[in-house]
C-alpha cells in the first residue's frame, strides 16, 4: 500500500510539472514599448532601403509587412548560425546573449530550441508598417503568390524575434526571418539608440541555398 502511494505521488507530481511547463508555454510575452521602438527603426529602415528588394515591389506608397508572432525555434539564434549569417560584422555580446535569453523557453532542453510565444498585436506602428498573421504565407517558393496575392504592395515580410538588449540600454540587436525567398533568408541588424530615438548602424541579409 505504501509503495502504491508513493507512485501515486510520484506521478501526480509530474503530472503538475507538465502542467506548469505547459501553461509557461502557453502564456505569451508582451512586447514592451521599446520592442516597438526598435522594431519600427528597423522595418521603416529596410522599407526604405532599395536593397531591400524582396517582393520586387517599388518603395513609393510601398508597406513592410510583420508577421504577428515570433519565431517557434531558437535554432536561428545559436552562435555558430548568427557568426556565420553575419560575416565581417560583429555583436555586442551582452545584447546577442539578451536576444537568446529573451526568446528562449526556460525550463526546456538546449537540443529542442523551444521558443518563447510573443505577439507584435498590441503595438502601434508608423504608416508602411503592416502587423498580419501570415502563418500560411512565409516559408518555401510557394508563398511567393501568396503573399503577393494577400499583399500587393508589400516589398516584403519579416519574421522577427524579441530584441535583445545591450546592458547600459544604447544598443539593440534584432534577428529576423525575412521573405519571400526561395531558399529561406535571415536578417540580423545592430541598431543604437540616440537621444530617445533607435537608428539602424548596420544589417546583414544571409540567403540561404
Amino acid at each position: 500500500m505504501h509503495t502504491l502511494r508513493l507512485f501515486a505521488r510520484i506521478a501526480a507530481l509530474c503530472m503538475i510539472c507538465a502542467f506548469a511547463k505547459s501553461a509557461r508555454a502557453a502564456t505569451p510575452l508582451i512586447p514592451d514599448k521599446r520592442d516597438g521602438q526598435v522594431l519600427e527603426a528597423l522595418l521603416l529602415h529596410l522599407l526604405a532601403d532599395p536593397e531591400f528588394d524582396m517582393a520586387r515591389v517599388h518603395t513609393n506608397r510601398a508597406v513592410i509587412v510583420l508577421h504577428a508572432r515570433t519565431p517557434k525555434k531558437t535554432g536561428f539564434l545559436t552562435p555558430d548560425q548568427m557568426r556565420s549569417d553575419i560575416g565581417r560584422h560583429t555583436l555586442p555580446g551582452d545584447a546577442e546573449r539578451d536576444l537568446r535569453r529573451r526568446n528562449s523557453l526556460p525550463g526546456t532542453k538546449p537540443d529542442t530550441y523551444e521558443a518563447v510565444a510573443a505577439f507584435f498585436t498590441n503595438l502601434t506602428f508608423g504608416a508602411g508598417i503592416v502587423v498580419a498573421d501570415l502563418t500560411d504565407k512565409m516559408g518555401d517558393r510557394y508563398s511567393y503568390g501568396a503573399f503577393a496575392d494577400a499583399n500587393p504592395k508589400a516589398r516584403g515580410w519579416v519574421e522577427a524575434y524579441l530584441p535583445g538588449y545591450s546592458k547600459d540600454g544604447t544598443r539593440a540587436v534584432v534577428r529576423a526571418g525575412v521573405g519571400p525567398s526561395a531558399h529561406g533568408a535571415m536578417v540580423t541588424a545592430l541598431l543604437v539608440k540616440k537621444g530617445d530615438k533607435w537608428a539602424v548602424k548596420w544589417y546583414d541579409i544571409a540567403f540561404y541555398a
